[in-house]
């Protein structure tokens, strides 16, 4: 028995051979897994390295958030530092007006006993205008008497004690009229000055 095969045989599938490389020899499916393996890690990596860099984000937003609320937090606190600096400043000031206080009372003077001597050695028909005692402990009066010896008297009288140490001087003196009820009168218009040069009798 004979058989006959009328089908046409199907030719193999011929490739050219391009720049001396025959794409015939080459085993398609090796290829294809060389691919494959090729472009699969820049895949993964680039996965995992837009996942850090959106886990790297969120983490700078967070820090981000959390710096400037320190820093608003600073800028409130920078408010109380300038408040306790100024208190600072004003105890310091108090301090060093109480230690200035301090040093006034310690060498405080008091002329009350200066003017009760004076007062006591003021002349019947002498009188005082102005009286004056300065921060250097210099003294001046103005004055006036009917009897130009009351004067003398007065001077006389206040240098000999240990308050002024002879300093009182007559820096002016003048004769003066006025009618006094109608009566034309004459009087002595003086000027003393000196320097107080004890406050205190017994500390002498």
């Amino acid at each position: 028995m004979i058989e006959l095969n009328l089908l046409e045989k199907k030719q193999p599938l011929v490739l050219p051979t391009v720049l001396g490389v025959d794409f015939n020899t080459l085993n398609f499916k090796m290829l294809a897994v060389a691919l494959v393996i090729y472009y699969m890690p820049d895949f993964v990596v680039g996965q995992m390295f837009n996942e850090k860099t959106a886990n790297s984000n969120a983490s700078l937003q967070q820090i981000t958030a959390q710096n400037n609320k320190l820093r608003g937090e600073i800028n409130k606190d920078s408010n109380i530092k300038a408040l306790v600096d100024a208190y600072k400043l004003q105890v310091s000031k108090l301090q060093s007006r109480s230690t200035q206080v301090d040093e006034i009372l310690k060498n405080r003077t008091n002329p009350k006993k200066i003017l009760e001597k004076i007062a006591r050695s003021i002349p019947e028909d002498l009188w005082f205008d102005v009286m004056t005692i300065n921060d250097k402990n210099e003294i001046q009066i103005n004055g006036g008497s009917y009897s130009p010896r009351a004067i003398g008297e007065f001077i006389t009288t206040i240098n000999d004690s240990p308050y002024f140490s002879g300093s009182i001087t007559p820096a002016k003196q003048e004769n003066k009229k006025e009618n006094l009820d109608g009566i034309p009168t004459s009087f002595e218009k003086f000027e003393l000055r000196g320097k107080i040069t004890n406050y205190d009798m017994r500390s002498k």
